[in-house]
């Protein structure tokens, strides 16, 4: 079953966890967040965070939307790092630092803990 049959979103319904103006539900595992990872956009994102370039609009006026979306994700991934008082290194583009993997597979567990619906366990007496 599709992500979104679940929330109903191919018929335009509640978006749920996900962003207000985003229908991008994210990733749910490491693998559907990997190809977005090694992005060229992903990394170029992380890389002008981690060197201190502030954010620019006129970079993202000459990418399509979902590079601009890619570009803004790596920026926000480099940010929760710092935030989580990680310095993460990140010299090759296609190898990814187990550390960044790890913060990476966290929001998707997350994500996928808050979004994923719940199937109840009945309560049998002991």
């Amino acid at each position: 079953m599709r992500r979104e049959s679940i929330h109903g979103m191919e018929h335009g319904g509640n978006s749920g966890a996900w962003a207000v103006n985003s229908r991008l539900p994210g990733a749910w595992s490491w693998r559907e967040a990997r190809p977005v990872v090694l992005h060229p956009m992903f990394y170029r994102g992380y890389q002008d965070f981690q060197t201190g370039m502030p954010f620019d609009y006129r970079i993202l006026d000459g990418l399509e939307s979902l590079d601009q979306i890619r570009y803004e994700n790596g920026r926000e991934i480099a940010a929760e790092c710092r935030a989580l008082g990680l310095s993460i290194r990140w010299p090759d583009r296609n190898r990814v630092p187990r550390e960044l993997k790890a913060v990476v597979v966290d929001r998707a567990w997350a994500r996928r803990a808050v979004t994923c619906p719940q199937i109840p366990v009945p309560n049998y007496p002991v």
